[in-house]
């Protein structure tokens, strides 16, 4: 691949020159400028009592182990971003395979524990998503789930040509309950990333002021806190510096909200969600419109009904019409059964969707008994072929069943009373002016 043609067809000629320019300025021939950043993410975070998940490319990581260790000691996550930094897009499944394989030996030799992948670019496949299951990588975050949170009319064509250029390079999908929250695929959880991130907030559309920055941070989390979902920014260390105050603006924002906002990293996201997998609801009906609950969960699970009545339990509110149940195992009055009726004729692959989103599930309920229910769902085509389907019916799925005004139980998405998650990422795509300047010879290569 011509790393150099990719990059002024991706950018854009001008944003290329532009970016050559700012290399210079935010790197150095040592390690010392990017370590300071780093160590300036680092610590903005520890009063959260979290760290950062950097991704890097293993031959980076090869030549700069003692400073990955240091960070890594000090709280940061780290995961792999590819080999060198390519396209794999523009790889067969085989050369993704050898690739990701070489990018683990490294990570071996170095001693530094990873869980997750995020590819250069965003750039996953099909045949990455296999080649992730294969090697036993807990999760990947390669989505780019778009905000509109900024006005493009305000700027100037060429540098909307910019950003419309990001869009298309990182195949941003849209903004909905189902996109913003983790989904699993076989072994493998997806972790969506949002956009924009910082590089195509400063070099896109060269908003630098750091007020302006927060609040378009700020403005991403809410609507995120909104769907529960998780906010996963990248911001590129290099510009860690220059985002410090913007970063906490973004954190003091999540943290003033009415409930909690779980500031976390990626591995611990896949560690919770790999734990939730198996949360049931069980149901023993005692009399008409009475049922007694008992849930099969962990400690750290949020149990939440809607429209029900509680015998001789204490509730706390929630959000909306959702109460939280400290109970795990009570009895509950309601006009229908608090479940989603499932028809016999409805997929298997439906069923495990909606066990992962948290709802209480009857499977294999008879048309002539829906009445009983909170909502009957009869659909025998399943959720979808392709992936732009997929996203299309999941999303309007959890729509409808997020509207209904009928009782239903489910379990929240976060733990311990969390209504929404946040995790600053960043891709350590070089570490000195060297680096930056190797990745030509390297893609080349590779």
């Amino acid at each position: 691949m011509n790393l150099v043609a990719f990059s002024i067809r991706t950018k854009g000629a001008h944003n290329f020159v532009r970016r050559l320019w700012t290399v210079f300025a935010r790197f150095g021939f040592s390690e010392r400028p990017n370590s300071r950043a780093l160590h300036a993410l680092l610590q903005t975070l520890q009063p959260y009592h979290t760290g950062p998940t950097f991704f890097i490319p293993a031959v980076v990581l090869n030549r700069h182990p003692k400073l990955i260790s240091e960070i890594a000691r000090q709280g940061a996550e780290i995961g792999i971003h590819g080999y060198v930094h390519n396209d794999y897009r523009t790889l067969s499944a085989e050369q993704q395979y050898i690739q990701t394989q070489q990018a683990i030996e490294i990570f071996q030799k170095t001693r530094i524990d990873y869980a997750g992948f995020r590819n250069p670019y965003l750039g996953w496949t099909e045949d990455s998503l296999e080649t992730f299951r294969k090697l036993g990588f807990a999760y990947e975050s390669n989505e780019a789930v778009l905000h509109d949170v900024v006005d493009l009319e305000a700027f100037s064509p060429l540098l909307q040509s910019g950003f419309a250029k990001s869009l298309a390079l990182f195949q941003a999908i849209p903004c909905t309950s189902y996109t913003l929250r983790p989904h699993r695929e076989g072994t493998l959880l997806r972790i969506p990333t949002s956009i924009p991130d910082d590089e195509m907030l400063f070099d896109r559309l060269r908003i630098t002021n750091p007020q302006e920055v927060g609040r378009i941070w700020s403005e991403v989390m809410s609507r995120v806190y909104s769907h529960e979902g998780i906010y996963t920014l990248n911001l590129h260390p290099e510009r860690g510096i220059l985002c410090q105050q913007a970063l906490a603006a973004l954190l003091t924002s999540a943290s003033s909200q009415s409930l909690p906002v779980w500031i976390t990293r990626l591995h611990e996201v896949a560690n919770w969600w790999r734990e939730r997998l198996d949360f049931r609801l069980h149901f023993t009906q005692l009399a008409e419109k009475r049922w007694r609950v008992s849930a099969t969960c962990t400690p750290r699970a949020t149990l939440l009904g809607r429209h029900l009545e509680l015998e001789g339990e204490v509730a706390q509110d929630w959000s909306g019409d959702e109460q939280s149940i400290e109970s795990r195992d009570f009895v509950v009055r309601a006009p229908q059964f608090p479940a989603l009726a499932i028809s016999p004729r409805t997929p298997g692959e439906v069923v495990d969707f909606l066990y992962e989103q948290g709802y209480a599930l009857m499977p294999n309920v008879e048309e002539e008994d829906r009445t009983g229910f909170a909502c009957y769902l009869d659909l025998p085509e399943g959720l979808g072929q392709d992936r732009q389907e997929q996203i299309r019916l999941r999303s309007a799925l959890l729509q409808k069943i997020e509207n209904l005004h009928a009782p239903l139980l489910r379990f929240a998405y976060w733990p311990q009373r969390q209504r929404a998650a946040l995790a600053i990422s960043g891709d350590i795509d070089s570490v000195t002016i060297q680096d930056f300047f190797l990745r030509i010879l390297e893609v080349k290569s590779s």
